[in-house]
């Protein structure tokens, strides 16, 4: 067992635990981990398609030593927006997730508020933008948080 996490009694085939719950804390939090993983993978597409132009200048050592970012704005956006940005760790906070959903850990009740504070913020500092989606995978960990403790 890793720090932080507990292992979730495993559910027979009638959908029910020994000791009388469901899996609904186990689908919840694998629908986290999905959506998570989805939403990086959105954020990676979109962004590709607009920073292509900048490729070859990231590539070629462009942003080195960068001291003026006025200069080279554009590359300096697109690049925090795409390979600096948050889309793979959600990726693989998504993949985490779902690991962990299949193996029956239970995920520690602070990995969902932390996310949700983290994308309201984000998205209240950044609007419009896709921050708001990041609710989704949050409030179906708190969800499935709520369903272990019941």
């Amino acid at each position: 067992m890793s720090i932080g996490t507990a292992r979730l009694e495993t559910a027979p085939a009638g959908g029910t635990t020994p000791a009388g719950g469901t899996t609904r804390a186990h689908t919840l939090t694998l629908w986290a981990g999905r959506s998570a993983v989805s939403i990086g993978g959105l954020h990676i597409a979109f962004f590709a398609v607009k920073a292509r132009p900048q490729w070859a200048g990231w590539l070629s050592g462009e942003l080195h030593g960068v001291t003026d970012p006025d200069l080279h704005a554009e590359a300096v956006r697109l690049f925090w927006a795409l390979p600096g940005g948050f889309a793979v760790p959600l990726i693989l906070l998504g993949l985490l997730l779902a690991r962990m959903a299949r193996t029956g850990q239970e995920v520690p009740r602070y990995v969902g508020w932390v996310l949700a504070g983290w994308v309201a913020l984000d998205g209240w500092i950044l609007a419009p933008s896709g921050f708001p989606l990041g609710l989704v995978p949050a409030a179906l960990l708190i969800l499935a948080s709520r369903a272990r403790r019941s």
